[in-house]
């Protein structure tokens, strides 16, 4: 049995991974292959070329068997390579590596591409620039490995996802300036290191789980614990102090109820959430369940929950999700399928279409709920109409074409063509961009259209004409 290695690469027992035999046909099979010490070879994935180990080992049936079976994990076809009969020495010292390159190019074929033409933004691989660490950099330091500051921080700080944990925090405090009774700069302050804080341990959470998996995804496996900076223990631990100061930043400088919501947050994305995405689609609306938390910290920061506003951003937040997240996963839905995560983009293409179409369209009364349980102004439902109608209209776009692609009538025939494929990449992908512009827009200008927001400026107008 060739068993062929792949560092990085989950073995078949890993999650998302499947075990395929490649037959290498041989007319003289007996003692052609002895035990055979460890050779170099390349792998072909993702049209990233790199060193392999491959170990050739014994088989006892090999002599009454005119098949060499090649195991490569993961694969996801069968293929036939068809071998030529040669000598031992021919087949050992010169032919064993173009014999690998060639099955590892044809058997990992079935790996899927990454289009970068069909992305909304790059994703590019970087292992390259940092490799994988032998022991992390806690580790390092206590060998007394001179490190930097910033290379001892680096790791911890990617552990919180940084970007994801500024969209809450802000998401969060817009809330809280639109709240009727927003006036302590202590609390807005304590909200927002709180908020940060709970968000980092959550995030840590999620990135000490799913190593396994995300050294399978491009976009993920340069994440500190994948590339062995951070071990997951150590990931569990940071997670532990950030999310006890954060919730304990929240009680005692905000108020409880926003700290149960805080660390009920924790809960339902690093644990729910995390584990539901190897298990069912509905792990898209318990995220979105997850984002909607925030606006709710906000909001109780200095205000009752009791109030419809509260829900009615809460609802924003949960709604915006939806176009935003089906329109990116359906342009990296291969690699969420390769790495194991049951995602609704490859499950179900016309629900996930569907779904952000639905939701976008929910944008336009729930931007009217504001003005009417008076958190804005009316002029508010007009500005917000626009950019909502904007990400209906690319959510519809991206709904139709799918839908035409998937329909009884096109798979009857094969499956759609190429042209139309792009076309719903496209569309998503415009899906994507405009939703990422709605959003802070929206929240901006709902901020701008507070209400009472002008009206001490328009009665010190009037005061003036009077006088």
């Amino acid at each position: 049995m060739w068993n062929l290695h792949i560092p990085g690469v989950p073995t078949s027992k890993g999650p998302g991974s499947r075990l395929t035999h490649v037959f290498l046909r041989s007319r003289r099979t007996n003692a052609l292959f002895g035990h055979i010490s460890v050779r170099h070879f390349y792998y072909y994935s993702n049209q990233h070329l790199s060193n392999v180990t491959t170990d050739f080992e014994q088989n006892e049936n090999l002599q009454k068997s005119s098949k060499l079976n090649v195991q490569f994990d993961p694969n996801y076809k069968h293929i036939t390579f068809a071998h030529p009969s040669k000598s031992k020495i021919a087949l050992v010292d010169e032919d064993t590596k173009n014999v690998l390159k060639s099955v590892a190019k044809s058997t990992l074929a079935c790996h899927p591409q990454t289009n970068g033409q069909n992305l909304p933004f790059g994703v590019k691989s970087k292992m390259s620039s940092g490799g994988r660490f032998e022991s992390s950099v806690l580790q390092r330091a206590f060998e007394g490995q001179k490190l930097t500051l910033k290379q001892l921080c680096a790791p911890y700080l990617a552990l919180t996802k940084p970007n994801l944990t500024f969209l809450i925090m802000l998401s969060s405090i817009c809330s809280y300036a639109l709240a009727p009774h927003s006036t302590n700069i202590a609390e807005f302050i304590y909200l927002t290191i709180g908020t940060l804080l709970s968000s980092g341990s959550a995030n840590a959470i999620n990135m000490g789980r799913e190593p396994g998996f995300d050294k399978m995804m491009i976009r993920t496996q340069a994440r500190p614990v994948v590339r062995g900076a951070v071990t997951p223990r150590e990931a569990y631990a940071f997670a532990s102090v950030t999310g006890l100061l954060g919730c304990g930043i929240l009680y005692y400088g905000v108020n409880p109820t926003v700290a149960i919501l805080g660390l009920l947050n924790i809960v339902l994305y690093s644990w729910i959430y995390t584990s539901l995405k190897r298990v069912s689609i509905l792990n898209t609306w318990v995220g979105a369940v997850v984002g909607a938390i925030p606006p709710l910290m906000g909001w109780a920061a200095c205000s009752s929950l009791s109030d419809p506003g509260a829900w009615c951003l809460a609802l924003l937040l949960y709604a915006w999700q939806f176009p935003h997240f089906n329109s990116l996963s359906h342009n990296i839905r291969d690699e969420y399928k390769r790495a194991g995560y049951v995602m609704t983009a490859f499950e179900n293409p016309k629900l996930n279409a569907r779904v952000a179409l639905r939701y976008s369209l929910f944008m336009f009364p729930i931007c009217y709920g504001l003005c009417y349980y008076n958190v804005t102004d009316p002029f508010f439902m007009f500005d917000s109409s626009i950019l909502n109608g904007w990400m209906a209209y690319m959510s519809f776009k991206f709904w139709w074409q799918q839908r035409i692609n998937h329909s009884s009538k096109v798979i009857a025939a094969g499956g759609p063509s190429n042209e139309a494929i792009a076309l719903a990449n496209q569309y998503a992908k415009k899906t994507f961009w405009s939703s990422i512009w709605q959003l802070p827009v929206v929240l901006v200008l709902a901020m701008l259209h507070k209400k009472g927001q002008w009206d001490r400026s328009f009665h010190s107008d009037d005061r003036s004409l009077t006088a």
